[in-house]
């Protein structure tokens, strides 16, 4: 997750008719995009200005005037990425600095961050850097009502462009940042008139950023910016670890767009133990995977000194990443939620259930 050699991945969602192809347009010009692949789903949705460089029955890799290179997505993304580098390298051109990655509108990035995770090939090769989502000003509010795929682009964001915000009321505009502020409230928000916005704003949400900077632990995680659910605070009832009791802890009443996800920072004050830990993340993938939309954490164990960072989406974890001591500021575990219909309180109450068990072990 965080070598440095390893080619950063930008992830460009958002609903339909969001602006992602006009910023695409925009962005593919700009100088700070050369040498950047683009992996786009149609090449006829980009305005090309473009040297072919080469193509193929199963990828054609373009060229363009600016230094930046463009291929289209061929089934799946592995496949899709191994021949866009062989074609590259056949062209004796120097392997990409970063790849952008369109989506679809309809579709939520869960699958590549977790295809990142788990394709042996794409792990060895590639690291994800941020994921950004367009949203269309105009629309966006009753699109986030409709539409749960919105929703979950949003909340996954690392950072949220406002597109058409020239085309729509400030009042509307302030409106929706409100609530997409709500739905994640680190995502850096940005307006974006006619798809005029600086490249360099897709870079730099890593854990690891370069050379010169290093870890960036507190920017990744940012989990004071969340409602912080502390492991210590004991809930009035009785926690009985049962599916029945779970699943009905973890379905909290929602009535309007947005309301049924979830973001806030759980936090342990002292290391935990690795059985606990492992215990307590097995448990609520088994039952509540598939709304685990995207967990980070940074950890202490009992066994080591050096914490670990975690990042998963819905079921799957990427390997942990030891940090080096000192990479923060104290021992507290932090471990940062985006869910759907997944309550804090649930989360905290299987944690502790897991500390207490093995506490009387």
């Amino acid at each position: 997750m965080t070598t440095p050699s390893l080619i950063p991945i930008n992830v460009l969602t958002g609903f339909l008719g969001s602006g992602k192809t006009t910023l695409l347009n925009r962005w593919v010009h700009q100088s700070s995009m050369r040498n950047t692949l683009v992996v786009i789903n149609e090449f006829g949705d980009i305005g090309l200005d473009h040297l072919l460089i080469t193509h193929s029955d199963e990828q054609a890799v373009i060229e363009m005037s600016s230094g930046c290179l463009c291929c289209t997505l061929r089934g799946d993304l592995s496949r899709t990425l191994q021949q866009a580098l062989e074609d590259i390298q056949a062209q004796d051109k120097p392997l990409p600095s970063r790849v952008v990655i369109e989506t679809t509108g309809l579709a939520v990035p869960t699958s590549i961050l977790q295809l990142l995770m788990t394709d042996h090939w794409l792990a060895h090769r590639f690291k994800l850097d941020s994921v950004v989502c367009c949203v269309d000003a105009i629309n966006g509010a009753a699109t986030l009502t409709a539409h749960s795929e919105s929703q979950q682009q949003v909340a996954i964001a690392d950072k949220l462009l406002l597109t058409k915000t020239d085309l729509a009321e400030q009042n509307v505009v302030s409106t929706l940042a409100n609530q997409l502020a709500r739905i994640n409230p680190t995502a850096e928000q940005w307006q974006v008139i006619n798809g005029e916005l600086s490249a360099s704003l897709l870079v730099g949400a890593g854990l690891y950023r370069s050379e010169q900077a290093g870890y960036q632990v507190d920017q990744w995680l940012k989990a004071g910016s969340y409602t912080i659910q502390p492991a210590d605070q004991h809930a009035g009832a009785a926690f009985s670890l049962s599916e029945h009791s779970l699943l009905n802890a973890a379905q909290p009443d929602s009535t309007s767009h947005g309301d049924s996800i979830n973001a806030f920072c759980f936090s342990v004050e002292e290391p935990i133990h690795p059985d606990t830990l492992e215990s307590w993340l097995d448990i609520l993938m088994s039952l509540m995977g598939d709304k685990m939309l995207r967990i980070k954490a940074v950890v202490h164990l009992t066994d080591r000194e050096s914490p670990l960072a975690l990042h998963g989406v819905q079921h799957i974890f990427h390997p942990p990443a030891e940090l080096p001591i000192g990479s923060v500021s104290d021992r507290v575990s932090r471990f940062v939620f985006i869910t759907q219909n997944v309550s804090p309180e649930s989360v905290a109450e299987m944690y502790r259930f897991f500390q207490t068990s093995k506490e009387s072990a």
